[in-house]
C-alpha cells in the first residue's frame, strides 16, 4: 500500500471506524468538529496517514478561467476575477522565515486510535484525484484491524430553524442496517445529484463485508449570517454516535456551547423583524413536515432576503 504510511499497528480488536472530512459535507464544521471533539475527549493518538501528494490538484491553470458576463437591465456586466486568488485556493501554504523554507502544509489525512473505546478515527480532506486508491487506503486499514462497522458524519444546509432540533438522515450500505438506524431515531432520505467520496465508500463497502453508515445532520441555512461552526448539529451527531457506539461520554460541554450559540441567534432575531418572520416560516415548515416542493420554496425565500446588520453569529 504505497499511499499509506503506517507508523504502528494499534492494539485493538474489531474496532468501529468514524470518519470526518473537510470539503463536500462539512457545513457548520460538523464533520471536522465532531471528529476533533472525539479525538480530544478520547485522547486518540495518530497511527497512520495517507500520503497526500498524488490526491490533490495543487496547480490550477489560471489561464483557462472564464470571465463571467451577465445582463443587468439590458447592460452587460463583467464580473472581475483575480486568477491568482483563484489559483491560491488550490496551492499548499508554506512558511518561510528569513529566506529559509521552514514548512509546506499539505492536506492531512490521518488515522487515529482510541484503544479504551475500541475506536478508530479518520480525519482528512476529500481528495481531488484517484478516489479508488484513496478508498483502498481506508479499506486496507479496515481489513488489517478487523473493522466491519464504519460511520461517516457530515452535514447539509437545510431550511431548518435554529429554534428546532436538527434532524439526522442516514444512508447505508445494506438494507439490513435500516432497523438499527430507525431505532436510533434517524430518518432516511432520497437524493440524486453530485456525489461525495463517502457515497463511493458506502457503495463498495458491502462487497467487503463492512456495515457502512453515513449520518448527515441539518445545519440552518442563513445566508445573511456567518455561521462557520454550528454546535447544535455537532451535538446532535455526537449524541447519536455516543448511543450507537456505547461511548458513554459526558456531553455537557457541547450542550453548553449549543445553548450559547442559540442565545446569540435569538439575540440577533430580536433586532430583526425580517429574521423573526423567516424563523417563524421555517418553524411552521418544520412542525408540519412540509413536502420537498414546499422546502424548495422556503429555500428561495431565504435566498431572497437581504437582512442588514446580521454580522457574525458564531
Amino acid at each position: 500500500m504505497d499511499d499509506l504510511i503506517l507508523h504502528e499497528r494499534p492494539e485493538v480488536e474489531n474496532p468501529a471506524l468514524v470518519i470526518g472530512l473537510t470539503g463536500w459535507m462539512d457545513g457548520g464544521h460538523v464533520s471536522t468538529g465532531t471528529l476533533g471533539y472525539l479525538r480530544e475527549r478520547l485522547a486518540a493518538t495518530r497511527f497512520a496517514q495517507i500520503d497526500p501528494m498524488d490526491f490533490y490538484i495543487f496547480n490550477f491553470p489560471v489561464s483557462s478561467i472564464s470571465i463571467p458576463v451577465y445582463l443587468d437591465n439590458g447592460r452587460a456586466v463583467v464580473t472581475p476575477i483575480n486568477p491568482m486568488e483563484f489559483a491560491a485556493v488550490f496551492r499548499p501554504h508554506c512558511d518561510i522565515e528569513d529566506g529559509v523554507v521552514q514548512d509546506v502544509h499539505y492536506p492531512d489525512n490521518d488515522f487515529w486510535v482510541a484503544p479504551e473505546s475500541n475506536l478508530v478515527l479518520f480525519t482528512g480532506e476529500e481528495p481531488h484525484l484517484r478516489w479508488g486508491s484513496y478508498c483502498d487506503c481506508i479499506y486496507w486499514v479496515c481489513e488489517e484491524l478487523g473493522i466491519t462497522e464504519a460511520y461517516f458524519v457530515g452535514s447539509v444546509a437545510s431550511p431548518v430553524p435554529h429554534t428546532r432540533p436538527p434532524r439526522i438522515r442516514a444512508t447505508i450500505s445494506d438494507e439490513a442496517l435500516r432497523p438499527r438506524m430507525a431505532d436510533a431515531g434517524l430518518g432516511f432520505g432520497a437524493y440524486e445529484g453530485p456525489s461525495s467520496i463517502t457515497t463511493s465508500l458506502t457503495f463498495h463497502a458491502m462487497d467487503l463485508g463492512i456495515a457502512w453508515h453515513n449520518l448527515v445532520v441539518e445545519v440552518p441555512h442563513y445566508p445573511f449570517l456567518d455561521m462557520p461552526t454550528y454546535p447544535h448539529s455537532i451535538l446532535a451527531i455526537t449524541e447519536t454516535l455516543n448511543g450507537l457506539l456505547n461511548l458513554e461520554l459526558d456531553l455537557s460541554d457541547l450542550k453548553e456551547a449549543a445553548v450559547a450559540a442559540r442565545g446569540k441567534l435569538d439575540e440577533l432575531m430580536e433586532h430583526s423583524e425580517e429574521f423573526r418572520e423567516l424563523v417563524a416560516k421555517l418553524e411552521e415548515a418544520y412542525d408540519y413536515a412540509v413536502s420537498d416542493a414546499d422546502e424548495e420554496l422556503l429555500r428561495r425565500l431565504i435566498d431572497s432576503l437581504d437582512i442588514e446588520g446580521g454580522g457574525d453569529a458564531m
